[in-house]
């Protein structure tokens, strides 16, 4: 396999080294990378590979980086918590999770150490690239050669009157020789924000003319700089650039387009295995895309990243025409069939993985999104079709749900902060969108705890909202309550409690009870003093109780996306009919919806209208449309197809007596992956019976039951669940 690309760094364990995947053209301007995503707001992650040389390609991989501009849009909101080592300590967070799930199986991201098991992610360099001389180099101080690192000294940014790296999410390069030799320092930023203005901060723009001048400069100082800069066609560029000067010339900058930073502050980076295709790109190769009509409707850049994951794809046919399908040759409708069974295949890999996550950590995800659910085809099974080996995993691990203490005494799972619509569920849609409501604090009672050594007491009392308690928490929702009151000598009192569940719900009031509070004698006695009171100053915010309901919710979506979406319909579109067939189902009886595929059952909803009829026919299985039209054969069974969608809705949609779920907290506490296990179990039914009908009901498939069974028979390693 031939890969263009450029090291950055050598590899642990003999002459390798770890690469990055350059574009086609990369010296001709544009963006010389592959780039795999750019979609995170603190990331982006690269195509890279380990060589041995510059034609041995040893493994394909995904390189995540920091990215150069943080999308500050996003994280300068007020108290956000984020700064430069919160966002850079998030690589160390998801390198953890990676070991802390290797153990219970293949659905994580292989993860390549370039080190000890032990080790944190290695910090890189700022890391410039030569277009011309196809070269990675460390940039060098313009004054003295010196390699340039970051500034991480707040001291020192603080006495430059700049934000401090522990502090703010700006950061900056600077030279250390020259720190340490007493000159004055020079500061570089990626871009200088209007915050800057005025600040001694040069841009990416300014440091690249001072290297070029440096680099083109006479006497000892440009001899200096020339023979500590990496890039020996830079060099060779900066003197052509000084001879043609003295000689008269007028020749343009020649360091303009010539180097494009790849890390321009250095920073932690992780390596992963490539795993080659989202959940649409996947699903939409099963549906009959063809391999280089994945990247149609995508930007050019996504384009681009597409069409370089295909060119370097596993062969779909070996020697012996062993093809993408067993049936893609048939007219009698079986590869509907298959295509079917692939597809029901790829979804019980997907919940899994979503499961043993959960068991793993002790939490939902809550981040599943086809760009989170990527396939690996694999290249090994003898005679076996490219498209019946391929493994799940499950990314999005350092974006997904984590675990907060909430005021030191209990633990809520934090959803996201940009979740992707239309998969995540509207309780973690609303989360991030409902900031702190302000309140009057009622006092009932200040209740020495009795369990706890020193002075800690349980709040009683009301929270009063003219506008209405919102959202209106149930009994395992946790309620952050905040109190800033002079009069009572308390500020920023942060209390965690709950709705009291011995009194009824009402519309503006919340009854609770908190958990134990530490304070002062002083304090407790003004706060009794205060009992009955109207207190102002308080501040309320509801942490609900995710769990199983709300990645039920997004796995629905991801088995619509799977069954439905084509060239004609989107998750969007899958969506909308999804939301009218739900308001029917709200409308319905209990009896037809507890029996679904009865004559009346939830089932007829779908064939209600021409419009949804349309959406979950069967024929969508297929991405094109000339393989929807309604004389091509499909085989697959009515029954099978309408169990599929039930499965799916069921997940999807929130409405009692038919759904798994129809709240976000419907689920058993003592058993909360239960819903879960069953939706494993039911796409299992469906997929075995699908199978059966693909190979047991002819004499003619007795060779391909043989293939399967020989692969079954094969060592497979445990955590390979999905393989076949």
């Amino acid at each position: 396999m031939r890969l263009s690309s450029a090291p950055i760094l050598p590899w642990t364990g003999g002459a390798f080294s770890l690469q990055v995947a350059l574009a086609d053209g990369s010296a001709a301007g544009g963006e010389p990378f592959l780039v795999l995503s750019d979609d995170q707001e603190f990331a982006r992650v690269l195509i890279g590979a380990i060589k041995g040389d510059s034609d041995t390609v040893v493994d394909l991989c995904a390189i995540k980086l920091v990215r150069n501009a943080y999308r500050t849009a996003t994280f300068h909101r007020e108290g956000s918590g984020w700064t430069n080592p919160a966002i850079e300590n998030l690589w160390s967070v998801e390198s953890e999770r990676l070991r802390e799930l290797e153990p219970a199986g293949g659905f994580v991201p292989r993860l390549i150490r370039s080190g000890p098991s032990n080790q944190s992610p290695t910090l890189l360099p700022p890391l410039f690239f030569c277009r011309f001389g196809q070269q990675f180099f460390q940039p060098p101080c313009p004054k003295c050669g010196t390699p340039l690192t970051t500034c991480r000294d707040d001291a020192l940014l603080a006495q430059a009157l700049l934000p401090t790296f522990g502090a703010s999410l700006e950061r900056f390069l600077d030279c250390a020789s020259c720190r340490a030799a007493g000159s004055e320092p020079s500061f570089y930023a990626f871009e200088v924000s209007p915050e800057l203005a005025g600040k001694p901060v040069l841009a990416a723009a300014d440091l690249e003319r001072d290297l070029g001048e440096a680099l083109a400069g006479g006497g000892e100082e440009g001899d200096r700089i020339r023979a500590a800069f990496p890039c020996a066609d830079c060099v060779r560029a900066g003197e052509q650039f000084r001879d043609a000067i003295a000689s008269g010339s007028r020749p343009g900058p020649f360091w303009t387009d010539r180097w494009v930073p790849l890390t321009f502050f250095g920073g932690p980076f992780l390596v992963t295995g490539l795993d080659l295709f989202d959940l649409d790109e996947f699903s939409d190769l099963l549906g009959g895309c063809a391999p280089e009509a994945v990247s149609s409707g995508k930007s050019p850049g996504a384009a681009l990243v597409v069409s370089g994951r295909v060119k370097h794809l596993p062969p779909l046919s070996d020697s012996r025409g062993a093809g993408r399908w067993f049936f893609e040759s048939h007219g009698d409708g079986l590869d509907a069939l298959e295509v079917f069974s692939v597809k029901l295949s790829a979804f019980r890999q997907v919940v899994h993985s979503v499961l043993e996550y959960s068991r793993a950590l002790g939490r939902p995800h809550l981040d599943l999104h086809p760009r989170h659910l990527l396939f690996d085809i694999g290249r090994v099974g003898e005679g076996l079709p490219a498209f019946w080996n391929f493994q799940l995993r499950l990314h999005g691990i350092s974006t997904a749900a984590r675990l907060e203490r909430l005021a030191s005494a209990a633990d809520v799972v934090i959803p996201p902060s940009n979740p992707a619509v239309p998969y995540a569920p509207p309780e973690v849609l609303e989360f991030h969108l409902n900031p702190p409501r302000p309140a009057q604090l009622i006092l009932a009672d200040v209740e020495p705890e009795a369990r706890r050594s020193g002075k800690a007491f349980r709040l009683h009392g009301r929270l009063f909202d003219p506008y209405g308690i919102f959202p209106s928490p149930g009994p395992h929702d946790w309620i952050l309550l905040t109190l800033d009151n002079s009069a009572v000598g308390v500020s920023e009192m942060a209390i965690a409690c709950r709705r009291d569940p011995r009194k009824p719900d009402e519309s503006q009031e919340l009854t609770f009870i908190s958990e134990p509070v530490e304070m002062a004698d002083d304090v407790s006695q003004r706060l009794k003093r205060a009992i009955g009171a109207r207190l102002p100053g308080a501040r309320y915010k509801v942490y609900p109780v995710f769990g199983t309901p709300s990645d039920l919710y997004s796995l629905g979506a991801v088995l619509l996306r799977l069954l439905l979406g084509n060239d004609r319909q989107d998750a969007r579109g899958i969506a909308q009919a999804v939301d009218r067939v739900a308001k029917r189902l709200e409308s319905t009886t209990e009896g037809a919806l507890g029996n679904l595929d009865s004559p009346g059952g939830a089932r007829a909803l779908l064939d209600q209208d021409a419009e949804t009829t349309l959406a979950f026919k069967k024929a969508n299985v297929f991405h094109q449309e000339l393989d929807r039209r309604k004389e091509r054969p499909n085989g697959i069974p009515d029954l099978l197809w309408n169990r599929a969608l039930l499965l799916a809705l069921r997940m999807r949609t929130r409405v009692q007596g038919f759904s798994f779920c129809s709240t976000p907290g419907d689920y058993d506490e003592a058993h909360p992956l239960a819903k879960v296990e069953a939706v494993l179990q039911e796409v299992g039914l469906i997929e075995k019976e699908v199978r059966s009908l693909l190979f047991h009901r002819q004499p003619i498939h007795l060779e391909i039951q043989q293939v399967l069974s020989e692969i079954a028979e094969e060592d497979t390693p445990p955590d390979r669940p999905g393989a076949r």
